[in-house]
Parts: structure tokens; C-alpha cells; sequence
């Protein structure tokens, strides 16, 4: 993450590389110890998933876009509206009474229709509450404003309640808590991209922004040239999270959701069938088990 932010001021020099590389070497050698260990701290198997792995990008997409806008929001609401923290909390509130409202909705709508379609009206909510951000400028009134933030927390609860679902409940009894932590991994990872790339993609489209004007050239100044490096920014966001989009389209449909038995994927593995306590043996010498239920002995 420090070297994605420094880039734009100090470029690829050998120091700024040697973060990155030393990274992905130790991320090789954790790879290369975890295949060969008798008990990795990840099973093999839950990366492999068919949903599991697409439903973790999912959560790292989404919030990456959903905290990279939400960070240079922040920055729009205070420093180009010239509002204070409480009149910005306002405009922003939408945001957090969507996330409470939408949460029990979404597991609604996924019951019906299925984790993938409920996934994908998620994070095509996402892309369009970004895109909206980026149309901001300094006449944006109060209502465009919420409305932007309203589109962002319904999305964004949306894939929380049917990502998080499709990572933890397609688990066995054995991997329910790593899965749980590589979902909460993952909405730790998001956020730091998303901010991130936000602040690499704001320092290089802010010169190129202010470009012909020089610096301080009128009381608008600094707002001008955010609000131009802003669009672009946003829509990069967007795209990542429609990238997410794409992968929510490989999460379980309706019918793989709850199968026949009416009985929803990965609880099955949940159970653990136990023998018949009057008919444990299995011996060729002995007789086979009655069928005949069992009756008690009148007493005289």
C-alpha cells in the first residue's frame, strides 16, 4: 500500500521497488510452506471452491470501490463544499441507514431469486452510486448528494449479506471459521486498496488537471483541480467494481441454492449421520438387524 500511494511523488526508483518484490517473495515462500504442510492455515480445498473464491472478490471489489468513493467523498463534502463534519455526516447519512435497511432485504430477495442475481443487482447498485459521484460538482445540492450515498448503501449491503453467505454456509463444519476469517480478510484488504488506489489515481490526474493554470489562480483553485481529478478517479473505481460484477455472475444460481429437498447448500455437510443405536453391528456371523419395531414386554 506505501508504495501505490508514493509512486506518483518519488516513481520506480530501487527503494520503491524493494517493498513490492520483498512482498511477493514472502508470499511465494508462505505458498510454497502451505502446500507442503500437513496442516496449512488455509485448506487447499476452500480456495479452490467454485463459489467460495469468486464470492471473496466479490468482497474485495466491492468494497474497495465502496471506501475508495467514500475517502474522496470526504475530501468533496469539506474541502470543495466547504462543509463542516456534522453537515457532511448529514449528506452522508443515506449511506449507513441503507446498510441497516437493506441487510434484511437482501437475504429476502436472495431466498427468491438466488445469491447470483441478488450479487449482481448489488454491484451493479455499486457501479452506479460511483458513477454518480463522479457527475459531483460544486452546484450538487443536498438531495443528489444522499441520493449518491443512498445507491451506495444499498448495493454495498447487498453483496455483504449474499457474498458473506455464499463464503461461510458452502463451508464444512471443519473450515466455518477459516472461512469466516477469509471474509473478514477480505473486507480488510478491500478498504486498503480502494483507498489506495484513490489517492495514486487523485496525484496523477491532479497535475495534469492544473495544467495550464498556475497554482493558486483564483479562490477556486484547488477545487477545481480536485473536482477534475475526482471523475476520472471515481470512474476507475466504478470499473473495479464492475469487475466484481463479473465474478458475481459465477456465484450459485436459484436452483443450486436450495436443492430439491428444500434443504439450502452446505448445511448437509453439517450433519453427521449417526449409526442406529439398536443395530450397530455389521458382523457376516450374526444375523442381520430385525425390522420389526421394537415393543416392551407386558409386565404380570
Amino acid at each position: 500500500m506505501h508504495t501505490l500511494v508514493g509512486v506518483p511523488g518519488t516513481g520506480w526508483t530501487a527503494a520503491t521497488a524493494l517493498g513490492p518484490t520483498a512482498a511477493v517473495a514472502a508470499g511465494g515462500v508462505l505458498l510454497w510452506h502451505e502446500r507442503r504442510t500437513e496442516h496449512p492455515l488455509v485448506p487447499p480445498g476452500l480456495l479452490r471452491s467454485a463459489t467460495a473464491g469468486p464470492a471473496l472478490g466479490v468482497l474485495v471489489s466491492a468494497s474497495a470501490a465502496l471506501f475508495g468513493a467514500l475517502f474522496l467523498g470526504t475530501y468533496y463534502l469539506q474541502d470543495v463544499l466547504a462543509l463542516d463534519p456534522l453537515a457532511s455526516g448529514l449528506r452522508a447519512l443515506p449511506l449507513a441507514v441503507m446498510m441497516v435497511l437493506g441487510a434484511p432485504v437482501a437475504a429476502l430477495l436472495m431466498r427468491r431469486q438466488g445469491p447470483r442475481r441478488t450479487t449482481v443487482a448489488g454491484m451493479v447498485l455499486v457501479v452506479a452510486g460511483v458513477l454518480l459521484m463522479s457527475r459531483l460538482g460544486r452546484d450538487s445540492g443536498a438531495e443528489a448528494i444522499g441520493g449518491c450515498f443512498l445507491v451506495l448503501g444499498a448495493g454495498f449491503a447487498t453483496v455483504m449479506v449474499t457474498a458473506t453467505t455464499v463464503v461461510v454456509r458452502d463451508a464444512s463444519v471443519d473450515t466455518a471459521g477459516v472461512a469466516g476469517g477469509l471474509q473478514q480478510t477480505a473486507m480488510n484488504i478491500g478498504p486498503a486498496l480502494g483507498v489506495a488506489a484513490a489517492t495514486t489515481l487523485m496525484s496523477v490526474a491532479g497535475p495534469g488537471a492544473a495544467t495550464g493554470r498556475p497554482p493558486g489562480d483564483g479562490p477556486g483553485w484547488a477545487a477545481d483541480v480536485f473536482l477534475s481529478a475526482m471523475g476520472p478517479a471515481l470512474t476507475v473505481l466504478a470499473a473495479v467494481a464492475a469487475a466484481g460484477a463479473l465474478l458475481a455472475t459465477r456465484l450459485p444460481g436459484r436452483a443450486a441454492a436450495r436443492p430439491p429437498g428444500g434443504q439450502p447448500v452446505g448445511t448437509s455437510r453439517m450433519r453427521r449421520e449417526s449409526p442406529s443405536p439398536r443395530c450397530t453391528t455389521t458382523s457376516p456371523t450374526r444375523k442381520p438387524c430385525s425390522t420389526t419395531p421394537w415393543r416392551p414386554r407386558p409386565t404380570r
